[in-house]
């Protein structure tokens, strides 16, 4: 146990912490080093920690891993990374867990809990804590939720939930997949699929995206950019980045905050495309109309 307290203070500026040990084993590291490592949920899994309050890019695949990011640490995910969970795992089990810290997903994939209903990614702030959690999602990254295919587990993972005031995910763009709900074959009955998004008590800020799934909102902010309307149960309309989106939301509509942009309606983009197409039309046309009157005057010199 020393040896391993040694190793991880020794490692500082380290890209990662890898912990891959019994259950009983890391109860014993924990009692001793605090808050330098968190309780693994699978005693078969690698549970990967970036704990140094540094910048890091991931460089490797991670498949059967969970991921943890603490402490005011920052991680990119780029070069196209999969980070996959596990499926022996507990309920719940998610591929990444921003706790008190940063994640910026570039590009790649992250895929939650695989047959266990568990999260893509986790966005959580601790009480108290110095720093805010923020998890932000560009264009090329790809997020599922776990499907539940086991009878321990209620319904599908979600594919981004943040929990906790102070912990915010931004989607500029990407695709959010919830996990499918169980059987009645395999449960007994069936049960239900997760949410795209899910936000308790934290905030989102939806810029772009592809979303194929809920949003759930209880005691949330969620923040819509684009022009996009919320009638019905639904959010509907085209994002910032010119995505459609059409999902069900649930939750109270005072939650939800419409930032409205006419420039991505679809009215709005016909208008522009006619618009330079008469633009166009009419500067090759006065080309046409120069050259022929230079051409006339230059004939009729000789």
């Amino acid at each position: 146990i020393f040896i391993l307290i040694f190793f991880i203070f020794s490692h500082k500026n380290s890209s990662a912490i890898m912990v891959s040990t019994s259950k009983r084993f890391l109860f014993g590291c924990i009692a001793l080093i605090g808050d330098i490592a968190i309780i693994s949920h699978s005693a078969k899994a690698d549970q990967v920690y970036f704990v140094d309050g540094g910048e890091h890019e991931t460089s490797q695949e991670y498949p059967e891993h969970n991921i943890f990011i603490l402490n005011g640490t920052t991680v990119s995910l780029v070069n196209g990374i999969s980070i996959v969970a596990p499926s022996d795992g507990k309920d719940g089990e998610e591929a990444v867990r921003v706790e008190d810290a940063f994640f910026h997903a570039k590009n790649g994939l992250i895929s939650g809990g695989l047959g266990v209903g568990g999260s893509g990614v986790t966005v959580t702030t601790n009480r108290n804590s110095e720093f805010q959690a923020k998890a932000t999602f560009e264009d090329g990254v790809t997020v599922h939720g776990g499907d539940a295919i086991r009878q321990t587990t209620t319904r599908g993972g979600d594919a981004v939930q943040v929990l906790h005031a102070g912990s915010e995910a931004v989607f500029k763009g990407g695709v959010f997949t919830p996990g499918a709900g169980c059987t009645v074959q395999v449960c007994g009955q069936p049960t239900s699929t997760g949410n795209s998004v899910q936000v308790l008590n934290g905030k989102a800020t939806v810029m772009g995206g592809k979303f194929n799934g809920n949003f759930f909102c209880d005691q949330c902010d969620i923040e819509i950019h684009g022009c996009v309307e919320l009638k019905n149960g639904k959010i509907t309309g085209n994002l910032l980045d010119g995505s459609r989106i059409d999902v069900v939301y649930d939750g109270s509509e005072n939650d939800v905050i419409i930032v409205y942009d006419d420039s991505v309606c679809p009215e709005k983009q016909e208008e522009t495309s006619s618009a330079t197409k008469n633009r166009t039309f009419q500067s090759t046309t006065l080309r046409l109309f120069i050259f022929f009157l230079i051409f006339s005057l230059s004939y009729s010199k000789f």
